[in-house]
């Protein structure tokens, strides 16, 4: 199965080696992506036939996306890259895709026996929360998971519980 890749923009200084000059028509790769308007930290979708997807690149570039926590982005990019994968082993596009595609994704992920990397209700939550901004953000109508109806969110989610000492506690 050809899978989807998540690839990172990188931090200033952090390109590593980059390609001679004029390669592929790109003089300064760095100046290019972010003339794009991608920045640091930012994910680019590529489909398993080495192209860019145009429609994910306008998610990421979004203010939909724009304004999540750099963690948040990595953790959202890294849910949907499976998603994507998924969705074209059955040749279904990302916007084509239907309720039953996500019911069956959902079975597959969180109760298919032959799935050695299973997921819990947590995690299944956080993944039904990236895809509804990505579904919700290019108008699929009807959306085909919506973190806000109850039959889309794991009954058996565990929410965290993180209590923090206060500076005066830190201190005792």
């Amino acid at each position: 199965m050809a899978e989807w890749q998540v690839v990172w923009v990188p931090d200033p200084g952090r390109w590593g080696v980059l390609p001679d000059e004029d390669v592929l028509g790109v003089r300064d790769l760095p100046a290019a992506v972010a003339r794009i308007g991608l920045r640091p930290g930012d994910p680019v979708f590529v489909g398993p036939d080495g192209t860019v997807d145009a429609g994910l690149l306008e998610f990421v570039l979004s203010d939909s996306f724009r304004r999540l926590e750099r963690e948040t982005k990595r953790n959202y990019a890294t849910d949907i890259r499976p998603l994507l994968t998924f969705l074209s082993s059955r040749g279904v596009f990302w916007r084509r895709a239907s309720r039953r595609d996500l019911a069956d994704y959902r079975d597959w992920r969180c109760r298919a026996v032959e799935n050695p990397k299973r997921i819990g209700g947590t995690k299944w939550n956080r993944e039904a929360a990236a895809f509804t901004k990505l579904f919700r953000w290019a108008g699929v109508e009807p959306l085909p998971v919506d973190v806000g109806r109850r039959e889309d969110r794991a009954a058996d989610s565990v929410s965290s519980n993180v209590l923090w000492l206060t500076p005066r506690t830190w201190r005792l």
